[in-house]
C-alpha cells in the first residue's frame, strides 16, 4: 500500500548546502579545497559575546523557554540598533525574535498570505523564497533581472509582470543581494514602496545583509513605509550563523498573528543565542573588522577572476559574493562547478539554484573566507582556465 505523501514537500534541494556537504566530506579525506560555495562567514561572535554567554550558563543552566517573540531586552536592544544605525524610531513590540531568518520567513508568509496568493521576487533570488512559497501553496511570480538593473526589481518590471501574469499580492526584495550582492539605491526603494502601496501589494524586505556594505550603507524599507515585513538575521553581519537566530519588524496589523503562529510553531527562539545575540551589540566594532576583511577579499577576488578570463561579474556592494556570467564558457554551470572542484578543487555554487530558467550559465562566488583560501582560490582559478 502506498500512503499520501504531501505535494508541497517536493521542493528541490538548495544545491549550496549539497556542496557545502560534498566538501566537508571531501576535506575530511584529507583534500585540499578552497571554499567559495557557503554563504556564511569563516569567523565567528566575537569573544567577549561568549565570555557573556559562559557566564549566563553559569549562572542558569537550565535555560528554559523565553517568550515567544523573544526576550523583552533583546527586542529593546534591536529596536535601539535601528536609532543607532538608521536614525528610525522603532517600537520594540514590532520586533520579533526568531528562529534563524528563516523560521522569520516562515512567521511572515504564513501571516501575510493565503494559499494561492502571488509573491513577486527577483531571478536570480534566493531559492529558499520560491521553496517556501511552494511548500506554503502560494505562487512565485519571478521576475527576470539582469546587470542592467543590478540583477534588482524595479517598478517597470513589475508593471510588465502584473501586464503578463495578473496581479500580485506580494513583493520579496533583498538588499544587498544574494546571489548578486547588488543594491537598492534609496531611491530605487523610495519608488519600489510607493508601486506596492499603489497597487496594494505587501512588501518584504530581506536585509539579512545589512552591515555588508563597501560602498555606502544599505537603506531600509522601513524609511519609507510602514506596512511592510522585514526579516534580519544574525548569520550574517553578526557572525552567528549555527546560533540560528534572526528577527522580524512587523506592521501592527501583523504583530498579533505572528505572536500566536510563534507560539505554536516555535515556542520560542533559542535561550543561549538570544543572550549571544544580546551581548553582541556592544562589539560591533569587531563586526565591523570582519567587514574590512570581505572588502580585502572581494577586491582580491575580482581582480583575479577578470585576469582568470571571467567576465560579466555583479558590482557586489555588498554581502560576500560575485555573481558570475559562464556563458562563454558552457550552459551546465552544475557541471562546471563539479570539474572546478574535481581539477582545481575550488567549491563554487552553479547558478541554477538561484534561476532555474537562466542558470546553467552563472555562478555565484562567496568571498567570506580567510584572505588566504582567496588568494590560493584566485591561483588554483588562474591555473585551471576552464
Amino acid at each position: 500500500m502506498t500512503l499520501k505523501r504531501a505535494r508541497r514537500s517536493e521542493v528541490p534541494p538548495f544545491r549550496a548546502l549539497s556542496i557545502l556537504s560534498e566538501v566537508n566530506q571531501r576535506i575530511a579525506a584529507g583534500q585540499s579545497i578552497m571554499r567559495l560555495e557557503a554563504g556564511q562567514p569563516s569567523v565567528g561572535a566575537p569573544e567577549a559575546a561568549l565570555d557573556y554567554a559562559r557566564e549566563r550558563i553559569t549562572r542558569d543552566p537550565r535555560q528554559g523557554y523565553t517568550e515567544a517573540l523573544g526576550m523583552g531586552p533583546l527586542r529593546v536592544r534591536i529596536a535601539e540598533f535601528y536609532q543607532t544605525r538608521y536614525g528610525l524610531s522603532i517600537d520594540p513590540a514590532r520586533i520579533a525574535v526568531t528562529v534563524g531568518s528563516s523560521g522569520g520567513f516562515l512567521l511572515g508568509f504564513l501571516s501575510a498570505f493565503d494559499a494561492g496568493d502571488r509573491v513577486a521576487m527577483a531571478a536570480p533570488g534566493y531559492p529558499a523564497y520560491r521553496n517556501y512559497l511552494k511548500a506554503l501553496g502560494l505562487q512565485a511570480v519571478e521576475i527576470e533581472t539582469g546587470p542592467q538593473t543590478d540583477y534588482q526589481p524595479t517598478p517597470e518590471l513589475l508593471d510588465r509582470a502584473v501586464a503578463q501574469n495578473g496581479k500580485i499580492d506580494g513583493l520579496i526584495l533583498c538588499s544587498p543581494s544574494n546571489p548578486a550582492g547588488t543594491m537598492i539605491s534609496p531611491e530605487g526603494l523610495k519608488a519600489l514602496c510607493a508601486w506596492c502601496d499603489a497597487n496594494g501589494v505587501r512588501l518584504v524586505s530581506d536585509e539579512v545583509y545589512h552591515g555588508l556594505t563597501y560602498e555606502g550603507p544599505a537603506e531600509t524599507v522601513l524609511r519609507f513605509t510602514q506596512d511592510a515585513i522585514v526579516f534580519n538575521s544574525f548569520s550574517k553581519y553578526f557572525a552567528m550563523t549555527g546560533w540560528r537566530l534572526g528577527w522580524l519588524v512587523l506592521p501592527e496589523d501583523l504583530c498579533a498573528p505572528v505572536k500566536a503562529l510563534a507560539e505554536n510553531l516555535f515556542v520560542s527562539p533559542p535561550t543561549l543565542a538570544q543572550h549571544v545575540a544580546w551581548k553582541i551589540f556592544d562589539h560591533t566594532d569587531v563586526l565591523d573588522g570582519y567587514v574590512a576583511t570581505y572588502r580585502k577579499n572581494r577586491d582580491i577576488l575580482r581582480t583575479g577572476l577578470e585576469e582568470a578570463g571571467f567576465s560579466g561579474l555583479s558590482r557586489a556592494q555588498g554581502a560576500f559574493y560575485f555573481y558570475a556570467d559562464i556563458g562563454d564558457r558552457t550552459d551546465d554551470s552544475a557541471a562546471f562547478c563539479a570539474r572546478l572542484l574535481d581539477e582545481a578543487g575550488v567549491s563554487v555554487t552553479p547558478g541554477l539554484d538561484f534561476d532555474t530558467r537562466r542558470g546553467g550559465q552563472t555562478i555565484r562566488l562567496c568571498y567570506a573566507g580567510p584572505t588566504t583560501d582567496i588568494e590560493e582560490a584566485v591561483r588554483r582559478l588562474k591555473a585551471w582556465g576552464g
